[in-house]
């Protein structure tokens, strides 16, 4: 048995809320953090915090080896490979900002976009969630009605 086969799944988003909020508490700053878990849902890998990303995930960077391509491709096309690469089996992305627990315009277009560019590359993503002034809210479809039966 290895140390990793040790940790409990994460079976249901309760775990992972929990797990999540005694990891990350409340937002301090605006970042995006990606937790990875394995095929049986247990977390692997690195916590990463990812910040002074864009404003609006549409924006245009021209990379060397893509082109130009929006923020949000160029993620989830360098995300999908790290996953892949690392054989990463699901991504968790916790969108990190000061306020309410109110899924903003912000929230919702970052979490569509990201998602969509993700799932385009072949990446799970298990959940996403918003972390703000006052705890952790994790976002349902009806958050995001642009990425649900898209793709």
């Amino acid at each position: 048995m290895t140390p990793q086969d040790e940790i409990p799944p994460l079976t249901d988003d309760v775990q992972l809320q929990r797990l999540l909020e005694s990891l990350l508490g409340r937002a301090g700053r605006r970042q995006l953090w990606l937790f990875f878990l394995d095929e049986d849902d247990r977390p692997v890998g690195p916590i990463m915090p990812t910040d002074d990303h864009p404003l609006d995930p549409r924006d245009l960077w021209v990379t060397d080896d893509l082109g130009a391509r929006s923020v949000a491709e160029v993620f989830g096309i360098r995300f999908a490979h790290l996953m892949e690469t690392n054989g990463f089996a699901l991504v968790v992305l916790v969108w990190e900002r000061r306020g309410s627990d109110t899924v903003t315009e912000a929230d919702r277009l970052w979490a569509t976009c990201l998602g969509r560019a993700l799932r385009e590359e072949g990446a799970r993503v298990r959940a996403q969630f918003v972390l703000h002034s006052r705890g952790l809210r994790q976002l349902a479809p009806d958050d995001l009605p642009g990425l649900v039966g898209d793709g």
